[in-house]
């Protein structure tokens, strides 16, 4: 089935905040207090939030679709340097959650391939991300060519300690193994 990606709208924010919401809760519950992330889903999945970040030039924000079901969000950010790269040089993907019931089908790894011809496309020659040191998505990454570069922690003091660590992953975007998704 057909996977494709669409850019985020005032029209479809909405979508997108309840897509983002349902996936984390999903995957992430076990990081918080009492189960609780009502901290990191207001940050990030208030239709106020993703309105104003859809006004940031640097911001790029995206629908996955597998047909015509909506499946997953993405989350980019350029000008965001990591190590010895400059803003220039550099995308985050910030976010890239997928429905539980979609995951595992192929199509995170399609989408990082995305994220790769998106990255060359703005003439970015860096990929970098923040994973949790437990879980199934550090080994999904490094599986996908990314490397730990560092470590930092979770800001929010409602997540549990012990889950609080997190690497800091990079991937050079090479040309050749990137599959051309933009006209």
């Amino acid at each position: 089935m057909e996977i494709k990606f669409e850019a985020v709208s005032n029209k479809t924010c909405l979508l997108y905040c309840e897509l983002g919401t349902k996936a984390y809760k999903k995957h992430y519950l076990h990081l918080w207090e009492n189960n609780d992330p009502a901290p990191y889903i207001k940050e990030s999945f208030a239709i106020d939030v993703v309105k104003d970040e859809l006004k940031d030039n640097s911001a790029s924000l995206w629908l996955i679709y597998r047909g015509n079901t909506a499946v997953g969000i993405l989350k980019l950010i350029k000008d965001t340097p990591i190590a010895s790269h400059s803003s220039k040089e550099t995308v985050l993907l910030e976010k890239i959650y997928i429905l539980n019931k979609f995951s595992g089908k192929g199509i995170g790894s399609f989408a990082l391939s995305w994220v790769e011809t998106y990255c060359l496309k703005a003439n970015r020659q860096v990929l970098w991300l923040e994973t949790m040191q437990k879980g199934a998505a550090l080994n999904f990454y490094l599986k996908n060519g990314y490397h730990i570069i560092g470590e930092k922690q979770l800001k929010f003091d409602q997540v549990l300690a012990n889950q609080k660590p997190m690497y800091v992953l990079s991937k050079k975007v090479n040309p050749q193994n990137s599959q051309l998704f933009f006209n």
